[in-house]
């Protein structure tokens, strides 16, 4: 009987962290695997950040893309502000990009690799972060998408 007690509190514990969470996904969005997160968009990109460093990587560049759109509205008829936040992070694997590379020297614009992160107007406390989906025809791609969903899984374990 206190076996059963036990399962019965241990399947209420797991429902109940289920239910706070506050990750959901991945989802299919357009060319995009996204993950929804309730939670501040600084400390989601660090913590991306983070996860990549840890495997040895380095962010080669930040995109600040929401930004570009704001500063750029005022040339652009009917522009409006979709991004409260909106950042790519870049980077590259050494040994993974040369196999896209010796696979196909045109695969050169697969790298470097993207994760983004967004905030959008209408909901600034909803962080979405999302990857593209994996090029089919590129099979080399393959563990670059796997490495990418791993980080991001990674990084959002905090969330759940």
């Amino acid at each position: 009987m206190k076996a059963f007690s036990t399962v019965l509190l241990l399947i209420g514990l797991a429902a109940a962290h289920t239910a706070s969470s506050q990750v959901a996904g991945p989802e299919e969005l357009g060319p995009a695997l996204v993950w929804t997160v309730q939670g501040d968009f600084r400390d989601i990109k660090q913590d991306i950040v983070t996860t990549i460093e840890a495997k040895g990587l380095v962010v080669s560049y930040t995109a600040y893309a929401a930004n570009m759109l704001a500063r750029t509205s005022e040339a652009i008829d009917d522009a409006k502000a979709v991004y409260d936040q909106g950042e790519s992070i870049l980077f590259c694997k050494a040994d993974l990009s040369h196999e896209l590379a010796r696979q196909d020297p045109h695969n050169i614009v697969l790298c470097p690799y993207s994760i983004s992160l967004y905030t959008l107007v209408e909901a600034p406390n909803t962080t979405y972060v999302s990857i593209r989906l994996p090029v089919l025809q590129v099979p080399a791609y393959i563990a670059v998408h796997d490495l990418l969903e791993q980080i991001v899984e990674q990084a959002l374990e905090w969330y759940r």
